[in-house]
Formats: C-alpha cells, sequence, structure tokens
C-alpha cells in the first residue's frame, strides 16, 4: 500500500486538550503513513496536496463532520472526483454522525491501530460507499440544511460545552417555549418564504420550516429521519416543508427509529438534483458549519466515496 495520511483537526471539540493525540496516532502509524495537524484551511490545503503526491490510499480526518466537509471540498479539488482515496473518519469532533452511519465507531487510536493492523495482517477492509452532495459547484458534504437547522445550530454553538447533552437540553428548552408560547420557538421555528425544485418538480410549498437534504442515515442524538439515504447511487434524500414544531413532535417516535414521518406538510424523497431559491437571502448548513446568507441553494449528487467501517 502507499500508506495512510492521518489530519487532525486541533480545533475540533474532540481533540482540544489532548495535545498528546497526535504523538499517539504517528506511534500507531509507524512507516505506513504521516500524521499532519492543522490549524487552518491553508495548513489543510498544503497537507492534502502533500498526501496526494505520497500517493496515500486512506485519507483519514480526526474531527467532526464540519472537519470532514472541508476535508471533502479540497480534497475533490484535488484528486478530482474519479481518483478520491478511501475516507477513514477518526471521530473528534462535536457533530459525528457520518462516523455513526458508517460505523466508523470508537477513540480514534483505537480505530486507527484496528486499521493498520488489518491492513499488516493483510487482511480486508470493510468499505461502505456514501455519496457527497455538491452544493453550489464548490462545496462538499453529506448533510445540507436550511430552515429552522440553522437557529438551533446557532443556539447550540453558543453554548458552554456543545455535545449531545447540550442539544438535548436544547430540545427541551425549545419544547416548553412551544408549550408556553415564548418568543424562542418561533425565532427557530419560522416559515422562510422559498421555492424549491426536486429534479425539476417545483414542491407544492411557498414557505419552509426546514430544507435538509442528506446522503448519511443520522442528524444526531440518534435521530435517523434520512431512511432512504444510500439507497440509490446518484440521489440523496430530502425532507422539505411547513410542519409545525407540534407536528415534528408528535412524529419525533419515526424519526427516531427511521420509519416515514407520514406528514402531509413534509416532502420526503430522493432526489438527484436541488434547486432553492429564497426570497430573501438565508443562512445554511453544510455538514453542522454555518455558512451563507444565500439568496440561491443548487445541491447535486456528488462522487461516491468509500468509507471504511469499524
Amino acid at each position: 500500500m502507499s500508506g495512510i495520511g492521518v489530519i487532525v483537526n486541533p480545533n475540533a471539540s474532540g481533540n482540544r486538550g489532548k495535545e498528546s493525540r497526535v504523538a499517539r496516532l504517528c506511534a500507531i502509524l509507524g512507516d505506513d503513513g504521516e500524521v499532519i495537524a492543522t490549524q487552518d484551511f491553508e495548513e489543510l490545503e498544503i497537507c492534502l496536496e502533500r498526501f496526494k503526491k505520497r500517493q496515500v490510499d486512506i485519507l483519514a480526518v480526526c474531527g467532526g463532520d464540519g472537519s470532514y466537509y472541508h476535508a471533502f471540498t479540497r480534497a475533490v479539488r484535488i484528486w478530482g472526483t474519479q481518483a478520491l482515496p478511501s475516507f477513514l473518519c477518526l471521530r473528534g469532533g462535536t457533530i459525528n454522525n457520518l462516523s455513526r452511519t458508517v460505523r466508523a465507531l470508537g477513540r480514534p487510536e483505537k480505530l486507527l491501530a484496528k486499521v493498520v493492523r488489518t491492513l499488516r495482517e493483510g487482511g480486508e477492509l470493510k468499505t461502505e460507499r456514501r455519496g457527497l452532495i455538491r452544493v453550489n459547484r464548490v462545496d462538499y458534504g453529506h448533510i445540507v440544511g436550511a430552515g429552522l437547522i440553522t437557529p438551533f445550530l446557532e443556539l447550540y454553538y453558543a453554548g458552554h460545552r456543545p455535545g449531545a447533552p447540550s442539544a438535548f437540553g436544547w430540545l427541551i428548552v425549545l419544547f416548553f417555549s412551544n408549550l408556553f408560547g415564548t418568543e424562542l420557538i418561533g425565532r427557530v421555528a419560522r416559515t422562510v418564504p422559498a421555492s424549491v425544485e426536486c429534479d425539476g418538480e417545483k414542491l407544492a410549498f411557498d414557505a419552509y420550516t426546514l430544507i435538509i437534504a442528506s446522503s448519511i442515515d443520522h442528524i444526531g442524538l440518534g435521530v435517523r429521519p434520512f431512511y432512504l439515504s444510500g439507497r440509490e447511487q446518484s440521489r440523496f434524500h430530502v425532507v422539505a416543508g411547513d410542519p409545525t414544531p407540534w407536528q415534528l413532535l408528535r412524529k419525533l417516535w419515526r424519526f427516531l427509529f427511521g420509519f416515514p414521518p407520514n406528514l402531509d406538510s413534509l416532502h420526503d424523497d430522493l432526489a438527484g438534483r436541488v434547486v432553492i431559491e429564497f426570497d430573501e437571502p438565508q443562512p445554511y448548513t453544510i455538514n453542522g458549519e454555518l455558512c451563507g446568507p444565500a439568496s440561491r441553494l443548487v445541491l447535486d449528487a456528488g462522487p461516491q466515496v468509500s468509507f471504511i467501517r469499524g
């Protein structure tokens, strides 16, 4: 093999305060690759160029979903869509939905050690292929959303320690805000005037509470609303409409277990291309990273990527 290239994002929440992680990963990898910590996007670009020249077979990213978004976007630019290496998700972020979907679980050190041991023993790695979503022709991720997901993320990131307990806590706060009619739920779950086309067909709604496209199963807290993701190459799951908070809460158990929500207020299907036109520029998210605002989003099915399972 040509080796494994490991990128560590020291700014990811799971890597903060763990200065020895790079050294531990280096010790595990030995002569079978290289570990580089990147402090910013410029260093990330240089690192990926280096790994491209080394012709690495596996590109491992130690971070969360936001780290993968930035790595995917630059990797596609450097390798192209047809020659991407396999990816290994070493979970080290605030949001780790991709690693959960492809079953790349456990501590980064443990997972990397397992992969290295398998390769040294001549074994075969288990992989799962998932498509990326291309956003406005330049960015690549696996969950793209607008509507209530962006103000919820703003609340989540503004907390003292983002993580599953914080996310669950905010859901409880929003439940009581909806119950008592306070302004918070209105700010998070407001409808956004927009036009949405899926594969050339305009959806019936004129305003949206949420618009989410995903090529993976999970969205956090064990919730699996994207039960169609991964079923067809070159298509991703789109959930969009104007449901009220109560409607979503009543269907929460269905989202938890990966069942169709059966809501008339939600479009719930696969698509290969989605065009979103907002009446006014809106923030949006790619893999949990807050982006925008933008007046128009064009989502296309991106390349299929091979992910190494744990």
